[in-house]
């Protein structure tokens, strides 16, 4: 009777601890994000310059391409930052400025997501002579130089803030297809993806919904980057000469002063720490990203 009594009490045991549900990937990640105080102040950062490119324009409502008041006037209370060499407020166009250079950045960001993840999934996927199609193609564009093939395409179709976006996504997407070719390569073989396949899962369906998950965390950090590299592009190309002359972006306003540093400093140092500030805290959500999102970095935490 005792035996039987105390068989009784431990069966019951379990019912009476509380259900222990685990966690889903996305809380992990955001955890492990929360733990990166770089990855935090990043984020932070970013979330300010968004901000200021929303909210700003409704808040100082002057247009950047007027002209307020001498040329090169220096800051002081009727213009905060200067003026530029035309007596444009430096202000104003680094507040209008950001709507432009980040929607560059982010678009940008997407085209070559979107061109790398196809051409990577596609040769990674099938191998043999599609996969050597396709790693010849992402070698003819990676020996090509980037800042120079896409200055090549934005003189031929005129320095407008479409074609800059459409160049720089263009000609960026190479490491991002290296990156999920060797992913995809290294999933299809496994044995969740020969049980898909023997289940009688589709080449289109392996691809989208079983492969495809599974590679993401990686080329989400690279799509983070490569918002930063086209914020960087942009101002290079405009610097050169080539950007947009009718919308306001930082890297115009790098360009369009760059005669005139020693004359009116501001004009550049500020456009030029956007840039800078911008650029940093896309890279700090990068590696906050990547320490979340890699398995092996959670591990050891």
């Amino acid at each position: 009777m005792t035996v039987i009594e105390s068989t009784s009490q431990v069966s019951t045991l379990p019912a009476d601890l509380p259900a222990r549900t685990a966690a889903s990937p996305g809380r992990l990640a955001l955890r492990q994000f929360m733990k990166s105080p770089s990855g935090v102040a990043g984020a932070c950062m970013l979330v300010l310059i968004i901000l200021v490119a929303v909210v700003g324009p409704s808040l100082y409502p002057v247009d950047p391409l007027d002209l307020v008041g001498a040329p090169f006037m220096p800051p002081d209370a009727d213009a905060w930052f200067g003026t530029d060499y035309l007596g444009r407020d430096v202000l104003a166009g680094l507040i209008h400025g950001g709507r432009a250079t980040l929607a560059v950045g982010a678009v940008a960001a997407l085209i070559t997501i979107a061109i790398g993840l196809v051409i990577g999934a596609v040769g990674g996927f099938f191998g043999g002579a599609i996969d050597a199609t396709m790693v010849k193609i992402t070698e003819f564009f990676q020996i090509l130089p980037p800042l120079l093939f896409a200055m090549v395409l934005v003189t031929l179709f005129g320095p407008k803030l479409t074609t800059i976006t459409l160049a720089i996504g263009g000609v960026s997407w190479t490491s991002v297809a290296r990156l999920t070719r060797a992913e995809f390569m290294r999933l299809r073989d496994l044995d969740f993806v020969k049980a898909s396949r023997a289940a009688g899962a589709s080449n289109a369906n392996l691809i989208l919904r079983v492969l495809l998950p599974n590679a993401l965390p990686a080329v989400i950090v690279s799509a983070t980057l490569a918002i930063g590299v086209a914020i960087l592009f942009e101002g290079g190309l405009s610097f050169l000469g080539l950007g947009d002359p009718n919308v306001m972006s930082w890297g115009l306003m790098l360009g369009q002063n760059r005669n005139y540093i020693l004359d009116a400093w501001w004009a550049v140092m500020f456009p030029g720490a956007a840039i800078f500030l911008a650029v940093l805290a896309i890279s700090l959500v990068g590696d906050g990203l990547n320490d979340a999102i890699n398995p092996r970095l959670r591990r050891r935490s």
